[in-house]
């Protein structure tokens, strides 16, 4: 006879329109574990296998299939900048302006001029933790007021930022694929993924209070 223990929820996932129609964002899962392996001590596994199942209501089953993907937390957040060594103060392009509007792409020029200006006044810091991360702002900045880029009409950017980091990594891999997404959909998503960073890294109100 064997045992086996499972946890189950029901996530509220958000839907996104593109051009082919209604979809679902994707999600980032974080899944922890309680408790400690007393039982095999001597000869401890070096993983132990876990099943991870999605169920898609059957009206969208036939339309809409979940890719998962899995990585090790610890192997995720090895190569990225540290979230724990960030000074107080460390982005001084926050907060953001009261008005700032998420789907404005000049709004987001000007915060992405904003952010390559710091990012040119602190080049001592480069490859530290706090302009790595700048840098990662700096990008999510630029593709939401260009989202074009690396097509149609942009303006250079400053040389000493360099087209590092995960976002711009995986924007390019993605324009690399063909695919060309309207301009208000690039700007939400980028959105999400600005505000989630900002959340982690800013523990101040992230807009200036009226």
């Amino acid at each position: 006879m064997s045992l086996t223990r499972a946890s189950t929820d029901t996530l509220h996932v958000d839907t996104v329109y593109d051009e082919n129609g209604l979809s679902l964002a994707s999600l980032c899962l974080s899944i922890r574990f309680v408790g400690n392996i007393q039982s095999q001590l001597q000869n401890p596994p070096t993983f132990i296998p876990l099943k991870v199942s999605i169920h898609i209501p059957e009206a969208y089953a036939s339309q809409i299939s979940p890719i998962v993907e899995c990585i090790s937390l610890h192997i995720a957040l090895s190569g990225r900048p540290s979230l724990n060594s960030l000074p107080e103060g460390s982005f001084l392009f926050f907060p953001l302006a009261p008005n700032f509007n998420h789907l404005n792409g000049r709004t987001w020029a000007v915060l992405a001029d904003t952010i390559q200006d710091w990012l040119a006044n602190n080049i001592s810091l480069t490859r530290s933790d706090v302009w790595l991360w700048g840098h990662e702002f700096f990008w999510m900045a630029f593709v939401a007021a260009f989202p074009g880029f690396p097509r149609r009409e942009w303006p250079l950017w400053d040389p000493k930022i360099g087209m590092e980091g995960e976002f711009i990594t995986y924007w390019m891999s993605d324009f690399g694929s063909g695919s060309e997404r309207l301009p208000d959909n690039v700007r939400t998503s980028v959105w999400r993924k600005f505000h989630d960073l900002t959340t982690m890294l800013y523990p101040l109100p992230l807009f200036q209070e009226y």
